[in-house]
């Protein structure tokens, strides 16, 4: 065998023409120089019939495979390999193609590959037809395809997936974050290894994509965009994921979906009378009054819900509680929509048979800090797997907490003993406005109906979600972490393995099935502190985006960037730290928040990241790393005020000098989102294989879109042997639409002739700026009278072009704007 440089081409299809290819440089043990590359190609006893090139050497051809220097087949972690990725438009030659059928095929596994293909569209509806009613009220909505959550994408293992987006938001709605019209595609959890301009992320992976019909002559976005992934070498495992909306609130007003990629055998660790149907999913969400009033007024599963006689309201203060993580009690009103004899909803039905046992995927795509908990009545279930990841499974529980983003896999073994002429069983769902002292809730069900079984579809919960406490002893998973004394009593590793064991079961605590070598994961190449603090920011460094995506720079753009660069040979360990003239140690910083690692792929260190959560009254905040799970080898709580300086202090103070906080190499569990506790900190570790860069980022919508994320990059896009992938899209082109202000609350309107009202909260001397495309239109600020009677009459109606921006007075009121264009006779406008 003879080691010589090679390219092996992992095929990146995103439909039938272009097609995308992006080479790999490869130092790779082959054998038999002068074999021809046919296939299935034999080698080391092994047959093998992988993404595969010709090449020569001395004019001889040779064949590269996915096998490692002893000929054993490897996954993209095991390539001796360095990056140099490019651009292929011709094709990719010596690939095995599959066959592609419709998406809605996809659902049935088969014993060979497939590509997948669906056509999604993302529009502005009403609540107002069926796969859309939500809790039976009509307000505007973002649907994909005309539904909420949107259809399901169910693939499976070995299949390749392939989703045709369209951007058909018309100019009518205003999202409550002032963020316009344009949107991206996120696939929550795949790693993209292959496709990191498909992650979905706009200004860090791609420009956002505008709608559909208007010009785009500077993002030069593909259209559809042709967002998908490869089982095979994406890193996209079986399990459940999800999809949704990058930009702004849009995932709150109705812009997501299920993600199941099926496994082809059947699951391992419990063995026998699985029902594994992706239909038994629950997609859970908080509903807001509407789409600029975010008050939540009710849950949905699978976008089911009800309100009762009474419905929360809300004032300003309490919104902005809310949002920024705080908790706060709403106003309990009349609801003027409700109509016992009369509902235009249902609640989501799930139908089992006796003497089985269930899985059920349930998927957190909640929108703001509104950790939701699980239970079934009269039944116990056994954890699987979270956030795709399969997990030693945790017996008997009575509940599970979700934050948002989180997901679990549970299995229910059904009864024999159940009352046929009964009522069927409720699945409880409740949350309460007011972390951390579980006040002030909001709850709804779905049905677990066995044969024989009645529903009351007259149900509806009541505000005080009667019902819904449940009695002790509990044996809770993955508990919101914001009550110190629930930490230090919880049932810590292996005791949890005791079904009879009551308590909490937290992340820390529980392990993942398949053994991690601890050599592996303690390949340390440095550890990052990055504190949360009461301006919901990391390290005082609240996140600005650049008007060229990161991953399209080409090189970087570091005028704006702050946070940390690492280099250096393996492994990586030295480190500096930047920011900009302008950040001083008294106030947060608006910068491009960026840590910076070298790509790797022989003997693959990891960075490590302590996160610290410094207030004890603050939102657990579910913190979100895309391009791949993290493992969680450390996490832990205290009584008393902390800050990065006193965890850095017990961390490197101590006899051993670095890493004294508890670490747990012993198979810790993987996950994409986690929890970090108030008053407490989270340690977690990325293998730095995949080249790109991520987004890291709080999930509760508003903390991300006020700035509270950084960017991971993995490798450096122009130097040789650490670059990335870009696809179709074009490097070091702005996009057309500017980047969203950072920091201060939502500071944009989108201007458009019969939108909805809109209403910001803003602060003395910020900018706000109105949006529009065409030239008519104005703004003119106006009296209270004359705006409630929309009377225009008296002010300007002049056409003017976009964009108009108004500075917040010093004095503080409230201030009425209004277009003055084409009023009618009366002056009505």
């Amino acid at each position: 065998a003879l080691l010589q440089k090679l390219r092996n081409l992992v095929c990146n299809e995103v439909g039938a023409e272009p097609k995308v290819c992006c080479a790999r440089e490869t130092v790779k043990t082959v054998g038999d120089a002068g074999k021809p590359c046919i296939f299935p190609f034999q080698y080391a006893g092994r047959t093998y019939d992988k993404c595969t090139t010709k090449n020569s050497y001395n004019g001889q051809p040779w064949c590269a495979t996915q096998v490692d220097k002893d000929g054993h087949v490897v996954d993209t972690d095991g390539y001796f390999a360095v990056n140099t990725w490019q651009y292929c438009p011709e094709g990719c030659p010596g690939t095995i193609p599959k066959k592609t059928v419709p998406g809605e095929q996809c659902d049935i596994c088969t014993d060979y590959p497939r590509k997948c293909v669906f056509d999604f569209k993302l529009e502005m509806l009403k609540s107002d037809a069926d796969g859309r009613r939500a809790d039976g009220r009509i307000r505007s909505v973002l649907a994909y395809n005309g539904q909420i959550p949107g259809p399901p994408i169910v693939i499976c293992e070995g299949d390749e997936l392939l989703v045709n987006f369209k951007n058909n938001i018309t100019g009518n709605m205003t999202n409550v974050d002032g963020s316009s019209n344009v949107t991206t595609l996120h696939f929550h959890g795949i790693r993209e290894k292959t496709r990191p301009w498909s992650d979905g992320v706009p200004f860090v992976s791609q420009c956002p994509i505008t709608p559909e019909g208007q010009d785009h002559p500077k993002n030069r976005n593909p259209f559809p965009f042709p967002y998908g992934f490869n089982t095979d070498v994406d890193g996209a495992p079986a399990g459940t994921y999800w999809y949704h909306s990058h930009v702004g609130a849009q995932r709150t007003n109705g812009a997501y979906g299920a993600l199941i990629i099926k496994e082809k055998g059947t699951y391992a660790i419990v063995e026998e009378n699985i029902i594994d149907d992706p239909a038994n999913t629950l997609v859970l969400q908080e509903w807001y009054e509407s789409s600029t009033n975010q008050v939540p007024v009710s849950l949905l599963v699978n976008g089911n819900g009800r309100i009762g006689e009474l419905i929360n309201t809300g004032d300003d203060e309490q919104i902005t509680a809310h949002l920024k993580g705080k908790g706060a009690c709403f106003n309990l009103t009349e609801n003027k929509h409700f109509h016992p004899d009369n509902f235009t909803t249902n609640y989501t039905e799930f139908h089992v048979k006796p003497g089985y046992q269930y899985r059920f995927r349930v998927i957190g795509a909640i929108s703001q800090n509104l950790p939701l908990r699980l239970s079934i009545e009269n039944h116990t279930f056994t954890a699987i797997a979270m956030d795709s990841r399969n997990i030693q499974p945790v017996t008997n529980l009575t509940d599970l907490w979700l934050a948002a983003g989180e997901r679990y896999d549970i299995l229910v073994n059904t009864t024999e003993e159940y009352d046929q002429s009964g009522m069927a069983y409720k699945i409880k769902v409740i949350g309460y406005t007011d972390q951390p002292d579980n006040h002030c809730p909001l709850c709804t069900i779905a049905w677990l109906k066995y044969p024989k079984q009645y529903i009351d579809y007259t149900y509806v919960t009541d505000s005080a979600c009667t019902g819904f406490h449940l009695p002790s002893p509990l044996r809770t998973l993955n508990p919101v972490p914001n009550k110190y004394t629930a930490w230090k009593n919880r049932i810590k590793y292996p005791h949890w393995k005791y079904p009879s064991t009551i308590g909490g079961i937290f992340i820390a605590d529980l392990r993942e099935p398949k053994s991690k070598s601890k050599s592996t994961i303690t390949n340390l190449a440095n550890t990052q502190y990055i504190e949360f603090d009461g301006n919901i920011t990391f390290n005082g460094l609240r996140m600005s985006y650049p008007p060229v995506p990161f991953l399209l720079q080409d090189p970087a753009d570091a005028t704006n960037r702050c946070g940390s660069e690492c280099n250096g040979p393996p492994p990586f360990t030295k480190c500096t730290t930047k920011n900009p003239a302008t950040c001083t140690a008294n106030k947060y910083c608006n910068c491009q928040h960026v840590v910076k690692e070298p790509w790797a792929s022989v003997n693959v260190p990891w960075v490590e990241i302590v996160l610290v959560n410094n207030n004890k009254v603050a939102a657990a905040h579910p913190i979100h790393q895309h391009g791949g799970w993290y493992w969680v080898v450390g996490e832990g709580q205290f009584e008393i005020d902390i800050n990065s300086t006193y965890i850095k202090h017990l961390d490197q103070n101590c006899t051993a000098k670095k890493n004294c906080l508890p670490r747990n190499f012993d198979n810790p569990p993987p996950k994409d989102t986690i929890q970090v506790p108030p008053g407490g900190y989270a340690i977690i570790r990325t293998k730095l294989d995949n080249a790109g860069t991520w987004i890291f980022h709080c999930h509760i919508n508003y903390h991300v879109t006020i700035g509270m994320a950084m960017v991971l990059q993995v490798g450096e896009s122009n130097l040789k042997h650490q670059d990335w992938c870009t696809g179709p899209l074009e490097r070091n082109v702005e996009c057309e639409t500017p980047p969203p202000p950072p920091g201060g609350g939502p500071t944009t309107i989108n201007w458009y002739h019969n939108m909805e009202n809109a209403e910001r909260c803003v602060t003395p001397g910020m900018n706000v700026t109105f949006n529009w495309v065409n030239k008519d239109h104005n703004v003119n600020i106006m009296t209270e009278k004359n705006y409630d009677s929309c009377y225009v009459t008296l002010h300007n109606n002049a056409s003017k072009a976009g964009n108009h921006n108004w500075i917040a007075p010093r004095v503080t009121g409230t201030y009425y704007f209004a277009c003055g264009r084409f009023p009618n006779p009366k002056g009505i406008g």
